[in-house]
Parts: structure tokens; C-alpha cells; sequence
């Protein structure tokens, strides 16, 4: 007989604690259904939440060892398989507060999503009589956005979140404002956006761990920088950020080469950048981690324009036009 082992985390409000169930092997379980189990089976105080078991609500997520899932939409042989082991840890969703076992608390969450305006203000020609409409090609752009469910596997893996959420939102937050922000139904897309880059638009690490984790195919990525382009081309311009990426685009298409270390003072400014990244350089040097003739051949890159350049160029003509 096949023992499948889960490790669950545990806590009770004050103490943390490791618990193991142990049953026997089922191919048709889901982490779900296991979960179920050992709750009606062998421990009743098993905390988790769950509603609908049909990847809808979004309420069962967890972590599986340290890769956050919906337990209902994930089949216990697939994660098996991927892991090789009969044994796998139980967590609760990181960057959440523990409320007891696997419950985590989604009240501050909620009042984060609440800065995204999510409520559509519609554009005056659209009344009672007529309704709001959209063509299917206008639906199609904001479709992927609306399938979110609020499971928090995006939040869970952000990295950027885990290093200091003071200064950035949730994922799903973004993905629920670029919604409204591209519908074309919109009186004012910028009023989501707006609220957006007063809190992290431009922070994002690009560690495409939302991308990745979100059990609905979304990309909160995608839509943090389908905002940004929005807020570019409606004149907010001013920023390290928006700075960062003119000064991108621009050596793209001078030479199709980006050089870093020049990336620099055109973000920050020279002045920042030189008392800012100087004494950073300084300390690199004095540590042996950069060495002088290193630091020189950073500074005069080849800047020749690189093969291809006019079929890099179109393709970014392409995208600004879209």
C-alpha cells in the first residue's frame, strides 16, 4: 500500500507547530480533497477554508511546498510527480497574516483593492436606455482580467511584497485596476491608474512569480505594465520610473544596446546618481568585488548599433502604435 504523507503547518492563534497525517494513496485525490480527509478522518481541528471545489471561488488556496496553488484545481499525483516524493509540506499563503492553521486573513487585502477604484465610471453617451456597450474585440481586451478570483496565489509568491509591502500592492490589485483602466466603456481610465502610481506601479521586481502562480492563466505583470504605458502616454513622464524607461526605449533604438551604467544618471538624474551610486561604486572597489579596469570597460561599451537594428526598430514602432 501506497503512504502519502502531508506535513501541515499548524497554528493556534499563539503556538506554531508541524503536524503529520498520513494516509493511503488515491489517484483521484485533489490537495483539497486530502485536506477533507484528514479533517473528517483523523483531525478535527484542522483548520482550511474551501467553498465551491470547483476552482471558482478562490478560497482554498495554499501553499504546497512553498509554491502557492488552489487545492481544489490541483490533482495530489501531479504535485507528487513534480516534487518526486510521497512526503510534502502544507503551508499557508505567504505575505498574509495567519488567523489559524491554514486560514489566512483577507480584510487588509480587501481594503488594498478598495485603492483601486474597482467601479466602473461610464463614458456619458452610454445611458439606461442604451446600455454600456462593448464589441467583442473590446471585451477581448480586458476578458483574462475578469477571470480573476481573488485566490491570493499571486500575493502569496510576490517577492516584491515579501521584501516590503509598505510601498506596493497585491498583484490581483493591479490586475483588477488595469481592468477597469482598458475597459472602453470608461469615462476616465486614468482615475485607476492615478491611484495606482502613488502606490508601487513602478516597484515591481519582474520576478514573474504572479505570472507563474496564478491558477487562471492572468499576468498581473503584464497588466502593471499596460498601466504604466497608459500613464506614459496620458503625460506622466516625470519619475525614476517613467525616466528608467525612456532611457530604455532610447538606447533600443539608437544602437540596440542598452548600457547600464549610463541607465543610471538618465534615471536618477546626474546629481543623484553620482552621490547616490558613487560611494556604492566606491565600496565595490575597496572590497575587491570591482576592480578598476572592470569598472572602465562597464562605462565604455560598445555602443555600434547592432545587427538588425531597423527590424528592432519597426517592432517597437508596432508596439507604440498598439
Amino acid at each position: 500500500m501506497r503512504t502519502i504523507t502531508f506535513d501541515i503547518d499548524r497554528f493556534d492563534g499563539s503556538r506554531s507547530w508541524t503536524q503529520s497525517y498520513s494516509f493511503e494513496h488515491d489517484p483521484a485525490h485533489t490537495v483539497l480533497s486530502c485536506l477533507i480527509a484528514i479533517k473528517e478522518k483523523q483531525d478535527p481541528t484542522l483548520n482550511f477554508t474551501a467553498s465551491c471545489r470547483s476552482a471558482i471561488c478562490g478560497s482554498c488556496a495554499v501553499r504546497v511546498n512553498g509554491n502557492a496553488v488552489l487545492a481544489c484545481d490541483t490533482k495530489l499525483d501531479s504535485v507528487l510527480k513534480q516534487w518526486g516524493s510521497d512526503r510534502l509540506q502544507i503551508s499557508p499563503l505567504g505575505n498574509f497574516t495567519v488567523l489559524s492553521d491554514l486560514v489566512v486573513d483577507w480584510s487588509p487585502k480587501i481594503e488594498r483593492l478598495r485603492t483601486a477604484r474597482t467601479g466602473l465610471k461610464a463614458r456619458k453617451e452610454f445611458t439606461a436606455e442604451t446600455g454600456c456597450q462593448q464589441t467583442p474585440a473590446e471585451f477581448a481586451r480586458i476578458q483574462k482580467q475578469w477571470d480573476c478570483i481573488l485566490c491570493g496565489c499571486c500575493a502569496s509568491e510576490c517577492n516584491k511584497l515579501t521584501d516590503d509591502r509598505r510601498d506596493f500592492l497585491e498583484p490581483f490589485v493591479y490586475t483588477h485596476a488595469n481592468r477597469y483602466a482598458q475597459d472602453s466603456r470608461s469615462a476616465e481610465p486614468m482615475l485607476h491608474v492615478r491611484e495606482m502610481l502613488g502606490r508601487g506601479l513602478w516597484k515591481c521586481l519582474h520576478c514573474m512569480e504572479c505570472v507563474t502562480k496564478c491558477p487562471k492563466q492572468i499576468a498581473p505583470a503584464a497588466d502593471i505594465s499596460a498601466m504604466r504605458a497608459l500613464a506614459y502616454a496620458n503625460g506622466v513622464t516625470d519619475g525614476k520610473g517613467p525616466r528608467h524607461a525612456a532611457a530604455f526605449r532610447t538606447d533600443l533604438e539608437n544602437t540596440g544596446r542598452l548600457n547600464e551604467v549610463r541607465l543610471v544618471p538618465r534615471t536618477e538624474g546626474l546629481i543623484d546618481a553620482a552621490t547616490g551610486r558613487m560611494s556604492f561604486t566606491f565600496r565595490m572597489l575597496k572590497s575587491g568585488k570591482l576592480s578598476t579596469r572592470e569598472a572602465t570597460k562597464l562605462y565604455f561599451v560598445d555602443n555600434s548599433p547592432i545587427e538588425g537594428l531597423d527590424g528592432l526598430r519597426k517592432i517597437i514602432r508596432y508596439r507604440r502604435a498598439k
